[in-house]
């Protein structure tokens, strides 16, 4: 190339021309230089960021943005040095940086859901959208929105105002309402030819199935039972969680393609050596906990195991348990067997347990519930002997108290001494809840290898699921013990990510980084101050059926909210997690710089500035670069920072759009934070999410290159194409924010025609209005001729439409009458 040079960068040559910076020679080469305030074909900033301060053997330090690169050059980029330097630059911003990068909701949920962005998909009406986000990490949404113990409503800050948002009961609308109207097709990565085993065919073995499935690996499930579903199926009773919902749900991801192989029990129809020797590649155990831990009482033999007697009540055939029922725990097992006995008529129903009410393990919200059905809670007391006598059970127990720490500092229930009482009834049901079985480990050697945990679950990474056994993975109960089913179900997607890592050596799915801003990790800390301007609007209450209904059958008690109670409840969301992520350039250098963020600031400081009709400002996460104001070629900004001499942290920042500003969004693209936010993206992306389709403007005639952002089925923003002709990175209103026309609920989403002007419009299908529309036209065409006719085509089509608009007019009807409203 005639006049360029090379220069040395970080040990690589680099060819570069005359004028160039280093940091263009650098991106020229494939050499990444960090920064932040530089910007494309602007102006220097008035106050450079230094982040991309370089040496330059012979000179020293300098700014590659603003240095010229020079032949022979040797420069360094990155050094311990370098690296200190731009890192204490990076902690300085973070005096004051104050905002959440990811809202308390998502990072609290286990299954790691974009919950922010499906609980704003869902209030404007994209429920299709809502559900691929959900299933982007949880494959069994139907399940888990009936039987979540939602721990993300345990951090929503909505609680400060007024209610938590009702967060579970909209995943359960989205996935009911989404799934009923239509199936929602699921794409799939080309067979890879890996062959994976699965061991159990509940949650875990489910959820690993999907995601393996999802990247193209085949997957055969092994299950002992004659149906799929391990505990939805068998353990959670129908007032709950109907069958017909569980089979709605495995069916979904049989239809993915994973093989099924019934009625085949581990240890007698086949061991894991079988299985290697058969040629799967990777073998997945997630068969949960199916013992329960045993009472140890004289007489214990008179008692119904909980587990047992809730899988025959699934399976249809439930024993007899009489007038009077007493169940001896306090977790989900037993409140689940209460209720399930006082639907089989039993007149009284008593759980026994030997601690307070604030101890039992079960939520507090199926407690309530219980006993809004009639069963009793006999707290601080516990069973000492059952004897059976005349064909009744007879009980004796004791009043409890805590004796003294052991070396842990745990107090243990003891009977209280000379404490007797007596219970005498039909039937006592055993739920001390579920633990390790190790019997596995004699069906082989292989399973004999398999370490395990002091409880005898097996041993398990707890991030990939890994078991000391090569190409063995363990999840769900078996590996944790007792836990819920959105944790089962992301205990089988960590495995199948881990899987696909190991068969391509790539990542499955986008890893999440640690670092996180926030407002306040807990409800104490965080600043009253966010809340000014909300009205108080407490949440929708989900129908239930009545109590005194309800306890004659297994009919589900809760009903679901409909659309428009799903909508509001939708739109409380008070957006704490930032919708700039994915374009914050701030945050992925402290990522990778590994700065500290525990000095960020705990109090707001601006008032969140919405008077923009596109634009939402945020001055708390300024960090100073001006960047908006640069990128703004008409003035439209009025950018005011001062800095703290002592700190070098911004003091005061003031930012506000005035009356040139024409609403194009340069300044939004070019924000590197939070601070400049579209208003319209709804779901907080991470930068790998964002896979920008190349496409034209269709507004007018200029032919705007833009990207579009378009995720789970949904345009989340347009953002401008910087290397193409004819904008250049430049676009104007129509162009960034016109695109919200396609999902307005005014469009008409069926034909409608009339035979006169007098007649209503009625509905018809596609076939019906086409067919009448040609008739019309040949007969306007034959009565009056081609020039009678004319198109108008809309710049709210797509280019690919409008063409065959105007084809269908000079092709079809001989005439050139066509018109676009697009004007440059």
């Amino acid at each position: 190339m005639a006049d360029s040079f090379t220069l040395n960068i970080d040990g690589t040559e680099v060819r570069a021309l005359p004028g160039d910076t280093i940091l263009t020679a650098a991106r020229k080469g494939g050499i990444e230089i960090p920064t932040m305030c530089h910007l494309e074909e602007s102006e220097d900033s008035s106050r450079p960021c230094l982040i991309c301060m370089v040496e330059v053997e012979g000179t020293g330090r300098v700014r590659a943005c603003a240095t010229e690169a020079a032949p022979g050059m040797n420069v360094t980029v990155r050094s311990k040095e370098l690296d200190a330097f731009r890192k204490e630059r990076l902690q300085t911003l973070t005096l004051s940086h104050y905002g959440d990068c990811r809202a308390p909701c998502n990072l609290t949920c286990p299954g790691g859901i974009n919950v922010q962005g499906y609980v704003n998909l869902i209030a404007r009406g994209e429920y299709e959208a809502a559900l691929r986000v959900i299933k982007e990490k949880n494959p069994l949404p139907i399940s888990v929105g009936r039987v979540c113990p939602r721990f993300c409503e345990t951090r929503c800050r909505r609680v400060l105002l007024d209610e938590p948002i009702a967060i579970n009961h909209l995943k359960r609308f989205v996935a009911d309402f989404a799934t009923k109207s239509r199936h929602l097709k699921e794409e799939l990565a080309p067979a890879t030819g890996k062959r994976v085993a699965i061991v159990g065919g509940g949650p875990a073995g489910l959820s690993c199935a999907y995601f393996l499935r999802k990247n193209g690996h085949a997957v055969t499930i092994f299950e002992a039972e004659d149906k799929l579903g391990g505990l939805l199926r068998y353990g959670i009773p129908g007032y709950k969680l109907p069958n017909r919902d569980v089979e709605r749900e495995v069916q979904n991801i049989l239809n993915l393609g994973v093989q099924v192989k019934l009625k085949k029990r581990w240890g007698a129809d086949f061991t894991l050596q079988t299985l290697k020797d058969d040629g799967f590649d990777a073998i997945f155990i997630a068969t949960g906990l199916a013992r329960q831990k045993q009472m140890d009482i004289n007489g214990a033999e008179h008692v119904v195991c909980g587990l047992k007697y809730l899988r025959e009540i699934n399976c249809g055939t439930p024993p007899e348990v009489g007038d009077k029922v007493l169940v001896v725990g306090g977790g989900d097992i037993a409140i689940d067997a209460a209720r399930s006995a006082k639907r089989q008529g039993a007149r009284e129903v008593t759980v026994i347990y030997p601690r307070s009410r604030v101890e039992l393990p079960a939520h507090q919200r199926e407690i309530e519930e219980a006993e809004k059905e009639g069963v009793q809670f006999f707290l601080m007391a516990m069973p000492l002997s059952i004897d059976k006598e005349d064909g009744s059970l007879k009980v004796e127990m004791a009043r409890t108290i805590l004796d003294e720490p052991n070396e842990k500092g745990v107090r243990h229930p003891i009977p209280m001494p000379g404490s007797k009482l007596v219970w005498q009834g039909d039937t006592v049901i055993s739920a001390l809840g579920q633990v390790g079985d190790d019997s596995f480990q004699a069906f082989g050697e292989l399973e004999a290898s398999i370490a395990l945990t002091p409880r005898k679950t097996i041993k398990a990474h707890p991030s990939t699921m890994k078991t000391n056994v090569e190409g063995i993975y363990a999840g769900g109960d078996v590996a944790s013990g007792s836990r819920t089913v959105i944790q089962a179900v992301s205990a089988g997607r960590r495995a199948a990510e881990a899987m696909h890592e190991a068969f391509q050596k790539e990542k499955a799915g986008v890893a999440e980084p640690r670092l996180n801003f926030t407002k306040g990790k807990r409800f104490e800390d965080v600043d009253m101050h966010n809340f000014e301007g909300y009205a108080m609007r407490l949440n929708e209450v989900m129908p239930s059926r009545p109590a005194e209904r309800r306890i004659h059958d297994f009919d589900e008690v809760q009903l679901g909210f409909s659309e428009e109670m799903a909508v509001r409840e939708a739109k409380r969301c008070l957006q704490c997690g930032c919708l700039g992520v994915s374009k914050c350039t701030y945050r992925e250098l402290c990522v990778e710089y590994k700065v500290k963020v525990n000095q960020a600031p705990n109090r707001l400081k601006y008032r969140i500035d919405d008077s923009h009709p596109f634009i939402s400002i945020d001055a708390n996460k300024c960090v100073g670069c001006t960047r908006c104001e640069r990128a703004c070629r008409y003035q439209g900004i009025d950018l005011k920072i001062e800095v703290d001499a002592e700190t070098q942290a911004l003091s005061e920042v003031s930012i506000k759009f005035n009356d040139n500003c024409v609403s194009c969004g340069a300044c939004v693209d070019a924000c590197p934070t939070g601070t400049l936010v579209k208003k319209d993206p709804v779901a907080p992306l991470l930068p790998a999410q964002i896979k920008p389709v190349k496409s034209v403007c269709t507004y007018c005639g200029t032919g705007c290159s833009v990207d579009v952002v378009a995720n789970y089925g949904s345009i989340m923003e347009i953002r401008a194409d910087r290397s193409a002709a004819p904008n250049f990175g430049q676009l104007c209103v129509k162009g960034r924010f016109g695109y919200t026309f396609y999902r307005n609920q005014e469009r008409l989403r069926m034909p409608l025609v009339r035979e006169t002007i007098d007649e209503p419009f009625r509905e018809v299908d596609w076939n019906e209005a086409l067919t009448m529309a040609a008739q019309k036209l040949t007969r306007i065409k034959e009565t009056s001729g081609a020039d009678s006719i004319g198109i108008l085509a809309s710049s709210r089509c797509t280019n690919e439409e409008n063409y065959l608009l105007q084809k269908l007019a000079r092709a079809a009807w001989g005439t050139n009458n066509v018109d676009n409203c697009a004007r440059v």
